[in-house]
């Protein structure tokens, strides 16, 4: 396989790779992730349990029906908004958490993850808010004959 890189060819190969340059100079069991026993180069998969994933799958869909129930009730644009906003963001979070297998990661990923989705729905509400303020002078108005 010429054009697969050797690191990725040794593991495609079943050769034991080498340590990766950020192992050298301690061992692999200084609490950093790996346990007793690790070997360079392994792979580390995580299997999530189907009834999680159909979980969770559930809850999304839950949280897709309540977006579309919010639409049907008007309580202000700001409340819609961030309503929205804020069930959009539990989504990602879920999605990010649990399909994308942060949650059997560090936890300080997972806190840091979320934090930026929060704060990235904050400053999308913010950022639209007020553009509200900015809508009388935008609503296009008819042109009287002169």
């Amino acid at each position: 396989m010429p054009s697969t890189p050797s690191i990725y060819r040794e593991q495609i190969e079943g050769s034991p790779a080498a340590p990766a340059p950020a192992h050298a100079g301690h061992g692999h069991d200084d609490g950093h992730g790996h346990g007793p026993g690790h070997v360079p180069g392994d792979l580390h998969a995580h299997v999530v349990a189907p009834y999680i994933l159909l979980a969770v799958f559930g809850a999304l869909i839950v949280l897709t029906g309540l977006t579309v129930g919010v639409t049907y009730f008007d309580f202000g644009y700001n409340i819609n908004l961030i309503v929205a906003l804020t069930i959009a963001v539990v989504k990602a979070v879920l999605v990010v958490l649990f399909f994308m297998h942060l949650k059997w990661d560090s936890p300080f990923y997972s806190f840091i993850v979320t934090l930026c989705l929060v704060f990235i729905g904050v400053f999308i509400v913010f950022t639209i808010l007020d553009t509200g303020q900015y809508a009388p002078v935008l609503t296009p108005t008819a042109v009287q004959p002169g």
